[in-house]
């Protein structure tokens, strides 16, 4: 059987400084495929890796005990795909699912489920801020403020078919309003997301529902993308860029200037079709702080 944590180990030694993200064509990242678990590569920025961490025997074992329950059953070995990065010089970087990939390794899977996705990086964000000139940031979030829970908030009209069943996700009622105001009052928008949407399906989003973003940002909780590093030049960046960031939330908006660190808060108490007139009066009173 195979030694995962040796396995790992000289897969860190033989790729180390040499791979490198790419981006992955739009059908790539379309459709769940099938590869095999060869040409995925552990995450060097990953817990996974970690040597003082390293792989968790009992997360692994728990996958396994899974896979061959699946197999007997006839029932797909996964629950749902693990998430890769295009890369070079070979294959796919693993974003998320390390110790199911590991499992598979293990029962010597010929093929597991993949899904493809393009992430933010530094270099992207960098490209991001060289383009404006403005010194206002507004900062939402995709998952928790963007996108509606269906049934209990109000959302937007879904888009026509076939654009419904591309982008199935619930836009919250007076987002494309609220976000042109932000741009009419000089405000730079990032959106950041903790999943692992690709960059591209959000823009198509956000495009089909006539929303502009300067800024996307996904997998933002995920050591991949926000090691220590990474976090330290990121918020230095954007403390340079931005004389003030508003973080716009669903019960509150929040403001920091970078340069004094003064800091207030205004609470938004409105619900359903009201919520983003609120907000957007709210962010008209501030001027330009």
């Amino acid at each position: 059987m195979i030694n995962i944590k040796e396995y790992v180990k000289n897969e860190l030694k033989t790729y180390d400084g040499k791979y490198l993200p790419v981006r992955a064509g739009l059908l790539e990242q379309i459709f769940v495929r099938s590869l095999p678990p060869s040409k995925l590569h552990p995450n060097p920025e990953d817990v996974f890796c970690d040597e003082k961490i390293g792989p968790n025997d009992g997360i692994i074992e728990k996958y396994t005990k899974k896979i061959r329950f699946n197999q007997q059953h006839s029932l797909p070995v996964f629950d749902e795909p693990v998430i890769v990065e295009k890369m070079k010089p070979d294959g796919y970087l693993l974003i998320n699912g390390h110790h199911r990939w590991a499992a598979a390794l293990m029962l010597d899977l010929k093929k597991i489920p993949v899904k493809v996705v393009n992430m933010t990086h530094v270099r992207d964000i960098l490209e991001m801020l060289e383009k404006s000139d403005r010194v206002k940031r507004a900062s939402i979030d995709l998952d928790d403020v963007i996108f509606c829970r269906k049934g209990t908030e109000e959302q937007e009209k879904p888009l026509p078919f076939p654009f419904n069943l591309i982008y199935p996700e619930p836009v919250r009622k007076g987002i494309p309003a609220l976000l042109y105001t932000l741009q009419n009052e000089g405000y730079d928008i990032w959106v950041y997301s903790s999943g692992y949407t690709s960059t591209d399906h959000i823009s198509g989003l956000f495009r089909h529902h006539q929303i502009y973003a300067n800024g996307i940002i996904n997998g933002a909780d995920h050591k991949k993308a926000w090691n220590n590093n990474n976090a330290a030049e990121v918020r230095a960046l954007m403390e340079k860029k931005y004389r003030v960031t508003l973080n716009i939330n669903t019960d509150c908006i929040s403001w920091i200037r970078s340069d004094t660190k003064e800091f207030d808060q205004i609470d938004i108490r409105s619900k359903g079709d009201e919520w983003s007139e609120e907000v957007i009066s709210v962010i008209r009173s501030l001027g330009d702080l």
